[in-house]
């Protein structure tokens, strides 16, 4: 596949810019003008956005981890489900807790029902982290694609990463840009794994319903 882009596009879809939300509007991409320059028209669709604390996860995120990537249901290296670090605590006492609930692990396995729950719990530890780096409402679609983008990414690049100095500024039309970079192999190849990966997030954030 061919990865070209143009100002706020996705990487392999030079058409249209995509839409953005932003706090005064949502705004559909339309084009480009004769300097190239992307175009965008306000849409009567005004989507809701919230405080982070007040987000959480929805099957927007969680259904494409699970589509992304095949658990491991046994634990190895002290990972099991999808990429959770089992803790000493969790393998001392036998069991993770997710949501009062706890999963035995004394065997060691557990089942794809099992690890698609524990994704959930790492998917609000996430949410946890971002609450306190993200100083601006933001929308659930939005929350949904950088859950998602740090799921990939790891929480430790959360309090520097670009992409929330971006939201943080306000400067909603770069930010789909932000995580698409980035994509290049140290040879200068494209990592099409990659590639596809933030695609995927960038269409996520940029999300409108009836329009996406």
């Amino acid at each position: 596949m061919i990865y070209d882009k143009r100002k706020g596009s996705l990487l392999n879809y030079i058409q249209l810019p995509l839409h953005v939300i932003t706090p005064t509007g949502t705004y559909l991409g339309t084009g480009y003008d004769d300097k190239d320059k992307p175009t965008y028209m306000l849409s009567h669709v005004k989507v809701n956005l919230e405080s982070v604390n007040s987000l959480t996860f929805s099957l927007m995120s969680k259904n494409i981890i699970i589509l992304d990537n095949k658990p491991t249901l046994e634990i190895e290296d002290g990972i099991v489900g999808y990429k959770y670090k089992v803790s000493n605590t969790e393998t001392n006492y036998g069991y993770i807790t997710v949501a009062s609930t706890r999963i035995d692990i004394e065997s060691k396995k557990i089942t794809k029902p099992m690890a698609e729950f524990i994704l959930e719990k790492q998917l609000r530890n996430i949410g946890n982290i971002l609450e306190k780096f993200i100083k601006v409402k933001i929308a659930q679609p939005q929350y949904d694609a950088l859950l998602y983008h740090f799921y990939n990414e790891g929480t430790s690049t959360i309090e520097n990463s670009p992409v929330i100095a971006l939201i943080n500024a306000g400067n909603w039309y770069l930010v789909t840009d932000e995580i698409q970079s980035g994509i290049k192999n140290s040879n200068g190849t494209i990592d099409e794994r990659l590639a596809r990966q933030k695609m995927k997030t960038a269409k996520m954030f940029s999300y409108v319903p009836g329009f996406s």
